[in-house]
């Protein structure tokens, strides 16, 4: 008996059922390229429907991408057999006491829109959860959660059945409301599309359309593609038939913002810099490297923020995630311009590791903190006041979150050694730190009002956002006086300091995503407070930590 033929045969199995894996991930990739790029309207701006997916995918699952798929095929796919995929366990349930509301449904805590949306007695709560919203009253927070809910549910559902994003401009204004993919599902919307465009191009729209979505629905990848081709094609096309010429430079931008994920790579660079500097025994070489290191990560960082400004013209004002990569830069910038004065490389080193834990909490948290580009909120545009009072607001939060890190920093070195002369530098850093992070919140507070006595028509008045940035410039005054008065030495200015911190992410955070009342409604979200609190909280006991530590070496001397 030959026994190689039985290992022949399993060897050619294997190769088939690998190469047909291997052929279907690339055919797969080969539809996401394509169908990428189509330009589409969604949000009250023209965007990649790449961008679109990315967006909308992470909104419903919770994911980036799921079950393998990515954004781009899994939403073709949903609109390719909506059925299906409406009957899947696609939402993620949170909360544990919306867990037990729908405990029956749940598979691995996700639940099908399909179960919720036909819920008649979920829709009803949510009905008159929506009535009291729109009478601007405030919702518990398991009721937003509910509420949450019930809007994954409906998104998936809107998109599956192709009501968004807008794929067909219209040609005499481009920024009116984008014809959706629903238009070439039925007879009514071909003809409404006959109207405007040739005939011959709407049918072979329709055609690519229809064969695309029945490759996607049968599986059949290496056909879909050439149908996503045809699609892209024959849309393209029809946009030409009525001199339709989308800014396609805009496009491949977004693209690259989205393949190039600068903040990712910057946070990157920064770990990179910081392990560099923490390794013992640094030369000069060392130290070059790991400077190297954090200048890259500040250059793509800063690239990323220019990107995402050139691509929604607009500086990033928008929301918490912009926020916090601006933030983040800010920390990296000013540790560069004291690093420049005094050459000392406990500066990067310290903002390196801020800067990556702000970009990390930023690119962690999709689901609090929203990556996803949008236009400006009617109050802020056209208001030069207002962009460079948050723009300079925020350059204060960095000043104050480099000073968070530098008084760390000293904090720990005063606890657990005796170099009299790093204390020293560290304490100048800390101090000049603190005199840029005052003149900015002050300045940023002061434009603040002058913004609002240009919308509001009064200058102040108290408002829980003017309120505690107040309180945040009057804590760091404090301590800023303190010092001079000689109250504190430096270990009792770095503790203050860093207490002082908490005021910063009250004024920053807490009002908009914990108090969520006053005039600035605008920047108003929800969620992420559990791990706020655990922050402050281990933040806490590190500094009692290191305050207990500090009184220990000096009683023993």
């Amino acid at each position: 008996m030959d026994y190689r033929k039985p290992f022949l045969s399993v060897l050619i199995t294997l190769a088939f059922v690998f190469g047909c894996g291997a052929s279907s991930a690339f055919s797969s990739e080969l539809v996401d390229k394509v169908l990428a790029q189509i330009p589409v309207q969604d949000g009250g701006r023209v965007k990649p429907f790449a961008s679109f997916a990315s967006e909308n995918v992470l909104l419903v699952t919770g994911k980036a991408s799921f079950e393998g798929q990515s954004s781009v095929v899994l939403v073709w796919d949903w609109i390719a057999d909506p059925k299906a995929w409406s009957a899947k366990p696609i939402v993620p349930v949170t909360d544990l006491e919306l867990r037990k509301e729908f405990l029956g449904d749940l598979v691995h805590n996700r639940i099908a829109p399909d179960l919720v949306l036909n819920n008649i007695d979920f829709i009803k709560k949510v009905g008159l959860l929506r009535q009291k919203q729109e009478k601007e009253k405030s919702l518990t927070p398991f009721e937003k959660k509910e509420v949450e809910l019930y809007q994954k549910a409906r998104i998936f559902e809107t998109i599956a059945s192709g009501q968004i994003p807008g794929f067909i401009p219209h040609p005499t204004d481009p920024k009116i409301n984008w014809l959706p993919l629903e238009a070439l599902m039925s007879k009514e919307g071909i003809e409404v599309i006959g109207k405007i465009f040739p005939k011959a191009e709407v049918e072979q729209l329709e055609s690519a359309f229809i064969y695309l979505l029945d490759r996607l629905n049968g599986n059949h990848l290496q056909e879909a593609v050439v149908g996503a081709e045809q699609f892209r094609t024959n849309l393209n096309n029809l946009l030409l038939s009525r001199d339709i010429i989308l800014d396609q430079g805009a496009i491949q931008r977004e693209l690259l913002y989205l393949k190039l994920k600068p903040f990712h790579l910057a946070w990157i660079l920064y770990l990179l810099s910081l392990l560099v500097w923490v390794a013992p025994n640094k030369k000069k070489k060392t130290i070059f490297l790991a400077l190297l290191f954090f200048v890259s990560g500040f250059l793509v960082h800063a690239f990323g923020i220019v990107l995402r400004m050139w691509i929604a013209g607009r500086p990033p004002v928008t929301n918490m995630y912009e926020s916090i990569i601006w933030v983040s830069w800010a920390v990296a910038f000013f540790s560069l311009l004291l690093w420049f004065f005094y050459r000392s490389s406990s500066l990067p080193a310290i903002a390196a590791c801020v800067s990556a834990l702000a970009l990390l909490i930023g690119e962690n948290f999709p689901a609090v903190l929203d990556p996803s580009i949008s236009p400006l909120v009617p109050v802020l545009r056209n208001n030069y006041w207002l962009t460079i009072h948050v723009l300079t607001i925020t350059l204060g939060y960095g000043a104050f979150a480099l000073n968070w890190g530098i008084a760390h920093a000293l904090l720990y070195v005063s606890a657990f050694h005796k170099k009299r002369e790093l204390i020293d530098h560290l304490t100048e850093y800390l101090y000049r730190s603190l005199q840029i992070g005052v003149l900015l919140l002050a300045t940023g507070t002061v434009l603040g009002g002058v913004w609002a006595s240009y919308s509001w028509g009064r200058f102040w008045g108290w408002d829980p956002k003017e309120t505690w940035a107040l309180i945040a410039v009057l804590a760091y005054l404090a301590v800023l006086h303190s010092r001079t008065a000689g109250w504190f030495d430096s270990f009792g200015v770095a503790f203050w300091s860093a207490i002082c911190f908490l005021t910063v992410l009250m004024a920053w955070y807490g009002v908009n995503f914990v108090l969520g009342v006053g005039l600035h409604s605008y920047g108003f979200g929800g969620g992420g407070l559990p791990y706020v609190l655990m922050f402050v909280l281990a933040d806490v006991i590190v500094l009692l930590f290191f305050t207990r530590r500090f009184k220990i070496r000096t009683h023993h001397g």
